[in-house]
Parts: C-alpha cells; sequence; structure tokens
C-alpha cells in the first residue's frame, strides 16, 4: 500500500544536488488532483512532505487506490520517459509539499549523469518485482493477514508511536480503501477489520486508525494458515 521507493536517494551526492537545484516546490491543499489519467506528462515529482493518492479507474468509473506516495517517494519519471500521457491519477491525500523538475531538465540531466539512467533501472525493475510479490500474497494470504500487512507497514512508514507501544496512523483512509488496494469486496475487508478490532489489534480515533499491537499484526500477516 505504502511506496518505499527513493531512487534520488540513492544517487551520489553531487547528482542529487544537481537535480534538487533545478527543482521547483509547490504546495498543495488535501484533496486537490496534481495529475489526471491522459493529462500530459510536464516533468516528475518528489514528495517532500505529506502523501499523495495514486488512483487507477474501474470499468465502472470508480476511481479505485493502488499506491500511496510518502515523502522521499518519486513519481511521474514513467509518462516522461515512455512519451506518454499518464495512465493513472494522482490525489494528496494530505496537505503536500512537492519538488518538481520540468521535463526539459530531467532529459538534460539523463544525458549529463549516467548514475540516473541507471538508478530508475533498479527503480523499475523493482517496481515489477514488487507487483510479482503482491500478486503472490493475494493469492496465498488470508485477506486478514493482509489487512494486517498493511496496517504493520503503515505503522512502520506513517506511524506516531506513544509510550503505550500503540501507534497512531493520522491518515484519512477508509475501508473502501483496504478493499479497492485488496481487490476485494468492502463487505469482506469490514468483517476482518471488525474480526481485529474485537480482538483489540486495532482501533478508530477522530477517523483515523490506532494499532495497539503492531507486533501482532506484524506476525499474524506473516503467519500461513491463520484463520
Amino acid at each position: 500500500m505504502m511506496s518505499r521507493e527513493n531512487w534520488l536517494h540513492e544517487l551520489p551526492a553531487h547528482v542529487r544536488e544537481a537535480i534538487v537545484a533545478r527543482m521547483t516546490t509547490v504546495e498543495i491543499p488535501a484533496g486537490q488532483t496534481l495529475r489526471r489519467t491522459g493529462d500530459r506528462a510536464v516533468g516528475m515529482y518528489q514528495v517532500e512532505s505529506g502523501y499523495v493518492r495514486l488512483l487507477g479507474l474501474n470499468p465502472d468509473g470508480r476511481q479505485v487506490l493502488i499506491l500511496l506516495y510518502r515523502p522521499g517517494n518519486c513519481f511521474g519519471e514513467t509518462p516522461v520517459i515512455a512519451r506518454r500521457p499518464f495512465n493513472h491519477t494522482t490525489v494528496a491525500l494530505t496537505e503536500v509539499r512537492l519538488r518538481m523538475l520540468a521535463e526539459r531538465d530531467f532529459w538534460e540531466l539523463y544525458g549529463e549523469f549516467r548514475e540516473i539512467p541507471d538508478a530508475l533501472c533498479r527503480k523499475f525493475a523493482n517496481n515489477t518485482s514488487r507487483q510479482f510479490a503482491m500478486r503472490e500474497m493475494r493469492s496465498t494470504f488470508r485477506l486478514r493477514q493482509l489487512i494486517s500487512v498493511c496496517f504493520a507497514s503503515l505503522a512502520d512508514h506513517c506511524g506516531k508511536p506513544f509510550a503505550d507501544g500503540s501507534v497512531l496512523v493520522e491518515l484519512p483512509l477508509v475501508q473502501g480503501d483496504f478493499a479497492d488496494f485488496l481487490e476485494v469486496t468492502r463487505q469482506a475487508v469490514q468483517r476482518e477489520i471488525g474480526a481485529l478490532k474485537a480482538a483489540g489489534q486495532i482501533s478508530q480515533r477522530r477517523g483515523h486508525w490506532l494499532l495497539h499491537n503492531v507486533e501482532g499484526l506484524r506476525v499474524d500477516g506473516l503467519a500461513f494458515g491463520a484463520a
């Protein structure tokens, strides 16, 4: 559910600094659409603060969650390199601060520093591997395990820990988002989240998720054959 990649961070310092020097910064309010499916690629983006939704379009016209971008994540490079419009829509989940590298600057730096195409090749290869791994998980894990993995991942990447060991995930994610991401019905997710609440693993606080036992969720997510 949460992207982990930050290919800019992997670059040598002088290459990274050359890229950042050409970037401009923009602040986007929560809920605003950044790029829509079919929009022309105008450059690449890096999340400096906040969280962004990557949304796909169902055959029924409904937008569904594919991935969340967190600080450090980049997006928009693929349509630039492929010279095609955006295949997906990106929307600010929270208030977001973005860095943007214009298409012309991207190609100039891409040609100047060999490290950039090398890093992008690794990113695209890793993305493909993660997609296959996720497909395998969906076909092998039970739904409650998949939901537990999602919550544990959110705790690791954007959770706010408390002294009692609980972790608050302050993202406005609803049960339908989990259903869309896992490609299952909302009723099925509601049932499994209800079971996790009844077991004292999770609860909700003012529209956010409070995880009472992250290690338990992690173990549950990795335990094959769990009920």
